[in-house]
């Protein structure tokens, strides 16, 4: 029987509960269920019941309860499909240090937020507030007196044993004696719902990021229910935390804040890229920064400019390789002078790794009973060191019930957590022999088991479960609580952060290991602002390091290199399967010479006028080939290349662009996989990478701000562009292939100019008409002299611009703009093709010459210790 209109409005509260709860799979028992209440488990949680009866209000009314059941997870799939295409749109990926950068895997978030009410927020805030200062309080102690290492509550083999610990740091007091700016806590809830924290994170916290980008993707997908429970936003907390940093600066509101990067090849790069554009700071890497005086500086287009802070994302060991790593290619050398100047403020500051220790948890009520004089609001779960003779006989009998950890650093996560109930009793007893050898290696934690959370599966796994795999599925669940700092001696726990969820069936929680997340939700009881997440809009100066520039320089030639490889490769391909098309000689030498010159093929393949079958089959092998196995250096390659460049500077780039450039690539290689690749497949698929390379073109004259990046990016495509197409007409005229109309009319295809030529010139094919058109010709982005021009208009705009000096006076008199165009037409009229290859040839040089200066003058900074600007 349908619903009425008045049982419509009650199914918003009350037939939430018997629409929701069959779909969902409850927790496994001796498990906290988050959704269901805590009282009665037959209803779901209040918080739960809030959150599905705003999906249910989005459904048409006047519908049965079976149909409305079926639009609620049919409503759930969309949603879900949704946040999928946002993940892919946005780029959101989380990679693994085997991946490489063109194969970076999607962010995994689920379509659910896991909820905290504000009873339980109201005591882990407290309870994080206490633990940011206890642990900074330790810190102090540590690299101060060293009493609680004296005294026995904190054993000096988990301090000066740790690799983690910085002796070079003791008596060392940051600035406003702050060592941690930022820490983070994972916690997990017991059986009667109790949180407790089971690690901390404080050489390099991650999630900010990715804590963001959950917000931003899934409150979109639940206004109603976001606003209805009243969840806190997590801006406020990110922009105190900037001015938590300046404050700390002795530069204050003038400091300039960077956050330091391994890279492209870091798991969590994407969220590198993400706050550092929230944050409206500057992303860079070891090589972006020097050290001079005890001083550190970013290398700028402009020059040298002071750094005052550095949030880094970089460990400990990469960070310094004067001091530290000697092998490090990550780091600075000469960090950790200046941080110990007091020129630098590090956050966090070097030397807190130790503090990651499972086996320092254990001795953490004790020390905050000694520093803070009370006990710890929010318990730990119970942790042993084995290093201690007493715990070890106490644990090993009971090593079933717990769980063992690593002692110290596990950089390279080999280590899993040993789950003491999973062990069989052979591996139980190898377990304890590991443990009698190296005793202090180890920590043993009590088992906890995981709280769980809804996580949404999708109607069709339902159905592909046969009805036993509710779509609504029951997943081990932990949240990461950040506490940021808010000036000296204060703290800010951001209301909200990063659930990790176990994968299905699991209890170990890891993102490294299959793991997925999910947006996390704190209640409040007051009313909030309406925006989720707004972006920090503190207006800062806009730098662009020397690394930005080199990339984007190269993010531009790669992109002309693309299109050119593309064009080339068609006007080739359909030529020698073009019937019609009379081909001399002359002009088959040409077409050769163009293959190899850009890469298309192998110098050794065969010559198409001796073996054109065989040519052609080594032109089209070669355009897959990503590791030019064939000797070429084709368009696989140069795709991959465009897609470095772009994922270098991601933090510059729309996330359009960024789409269009992994788009290309993956239609690109969909396209061409197999080992028998007809000409046809080859054309359709250099077809649509044309009108995709046409498209990035668009998006970087139409979508990004004319600054000096800009010009980097616009200068690589001219110098590509210069470079190529004067070696293209330098070698048709020297081959002779402009002596036939076929030679002539594919060189025209060659510079994309066969519209323009013919309205102007009709069918008549004349050497004096080519080169006024592609050499001479100021209107025409294809020919040499707007070439010039424009690179001439970039050059001088950019900052310190070399181009009035006398070191580049020969550069600049050999540009296209400055030949004489009555010599060229002159050679042109009379057929004197020799001088006028040699002239058109030499752009390619001059274009060459251009790019070596730029790389001199901005990205190297061969004279860096006169470059220096700001103090």
């Amino acid at each position: 029987m349908p619903m009425s209109l008045f049982d419509h409005v009650l199914a918003s509260e009350d037939l939430a509960d018997s629409l929701v709860l069959p779909l969902a799979q409850p927790a496994p028992p001796g498990n906290f269920d988050n959704l269901r209440d805590r009282l009665n488990p037959d209803q779901l949680a209040p918080h739960w019941n809030t959150f599905f009866a705003k999906a249910i209000d989005s459904l048409p009314e006047n519908v049965g309860i079976a149909d409305t059941a079926h639009m609620l997870t049919a409503k759930f799939d969309e949603l879900q499909q949704t946040m999928g295409r946002n993940v892919e749109d946005n780029g959101v990926t989380y990679n693994l240090y085997s991946d490489a950068v063109s194969q970076s895997r999607p962010w995994a978030v689920d379509l659910f937020p896991m909820i905290v009410t504000q009873a339980d927020w109201h005591s882990i805030r407290a309870g994080i507030t206490q633990r940011a200062e206890l642990l900074n309080c330790i810190l102090q102690d540590v690299y101060g007196e060293q009493q609680l290492v004296r005294d026995g509550l904190l054993p000096s083999a988990l301090v000066h044993g740790h690799a983690g610990y910085f002796r070079a740091a003791h008596g060392i007091k940051p600035a406003g004696g702050t060592y941690l700016h930022v820490a983070a806590f994972d916690l997990a809830q017991g059986a009667d719902g109790q949180w407790w924290v089971v690690s901390q994170r404080t050489q390099a916290p991650s999630g900010l990021g990715y804590a963001l980008e959950n917000r931003l993707i899934v409150s979109k997908l639940f206004q109603e229910a976001f606003n209805a429970l009243h969840i806190e936003r997590l801006s406020e907390a990110y922009a105190a935390f900037v001015r938590s940093l300046r404050v700390h600066s002795q530069h204050g509101e003038n400091a300039r804040i960077v956050l330091l990067t391994p890279g492209p090849y870091s798991e969590t790069y994407f969220e590198h890229i993400y706050l550092a554009r929230y944050l409206g700071i500057s992303l860079v890497e070891g090589g972006d920064l020097v050290v001079r005086d005890e001083r550190v500086w970013l290398k700028t287009i402009k020059g040298l400019e002071p750094v005052h802070v550095v949030i880094r994302r970089l460990d400990d060991d990469y960070l310094d390789p004067l001091e530290l790593r000697a092998d490090s290619a990550l780091g600075i050398p000469g960090m950790l002078q200046a941080w110990r100047s007091g020129n630098v403020v590090m956050a966090n500051a070097p030397g807190t790794g130790f503090l990651e220790s499972a086996a320092v948890m254990g001795f953490l009520p004790a020390i905050s009973t000694r520093l803070l004089r009370e006990p710890l609001r929010l318990p730990s779960i119970a942790s042993w060191w084995l290093g201690e003779r007493t715990a070890r006989d106490a644990m090993l009998p009971q090593l079933a019930q717990h769980v063992l950890k690593p002692t110290f650093n596990d950089q390279a996560r080999r280590f899993v957590p040993a789950m003491g109930q999973r062990l069989k009793p052979a591996e139980l007893a190898q377990w304890m022999e590991r443990i009698n050898k190296r005793p202090a290696d180890y920590a043993a934690q009590a088992w906890l088991p995981l709280a769980h959370m809804p996580t949404w599966r999708s109607s069709a796994a339902a159905q592909a479960g046969g009805g036993h795999c509710a779509p609504i599925g029951s997943q081990a669940m932990m949240i990461r609580v950040y506490a940021l700092s808010n000036g000296p001696g204060r703290w800010r726990v951001v209301p909200g952060g990063l659930t990790r969820i176990a994968p299905p069936g699991k209890e170990v929680v890891s993102m490294y290991r299959g793991g997925s997340s999910a947006d996390l939700w704190v209640m409040s009881d007051r009313e909030v602002a309406e925006l989720p997440v707004k972006m920090a809009y503190h207006r800062t100066e806009h730098v662009v390091t020397s690394r930005a520039a080199e990339s984007l320089f190269w993010f531009g030639r790669y992109t002309e290199r693309l299109d050119n490889s593309v064009r080339f490769a068609r006007v080739i391909l359909e030529a020698l399967n073009n019937a019609e098309l009379d081909l001399s000689g002359a002009t088959l030498d040409w077409l050769h010479q163009l293959a190899c010159d850009n890469g298309l093929v192998s110098p050794a393949a065969p010559t198409p006028k001796n073996a054109r079958v065989l040519f052609e089959r080594a032109l089209v092998g070669a355009l897959p080939d990503r590791r030019a196995e064939h000797g070429a250096w084709s368009v696989a390659t140069v795709l991959d290349g465009l897609q470095y460049s772009a994922f270098s500077v991601r933090e510059r780039l729309a996330s359009e662009q960024w789409t269009l450039v992994n788009q290309a690539q993956q239609d690109f290689y969909a396209a061409i996989q197999g080992n028998q690749i007809k000409t046809h497949q080859a054309l359709q698929a250099l077809e649509h990478l044309a009108s995709q390379s046409m498209a990035m073109t668009g998006a970087q004259l139409d979508r990004m701000t004319r600054d000096d990046g800009w010009r980097m990016l616009s200068l690589g495509r001219q110098v590509e562009r210069m470079g190529t197409l004067a070696c293209v007409l330098a070698s048709a005229l020297q081959r002779g292939a402009m002596d036939d109309d076929a030679g002539f009319a594919l060189l025209l295809e060659c510079f994309d100019s066969t519209i323009t030529y013919r309205s102007r010139y009709q069918q008549h094919r004349d050497v004096y008409a080519l080169v006024q058109l592609l050499v001479l010709e100021p209107e025409n982005p294809r020919s040499l002299v707007w070439m010039s021009e424009t690179l001439t208009g970039r050059l001088n705009r950019l900052p310190s611009s070399p181009w009035a000096s006398a070191e580049t006076e020969d550069i600049v008199r050999s540009l296209p703009e400055n030949w004489s165009a009555d010599e060229l037409l002159h050679w042109a009229e009379q057929g004197n093709v020799e001088a006028l290859a040699a002239t058109i040839g030499s752009a390619a040089q001059t274009a060459q010459a251009i790019s070596d200066r730029l790389t001199q003058q901005y990205f190297v900074h061969a004279h860096a210790d006169s470059q220096a600007v700001g103090s």
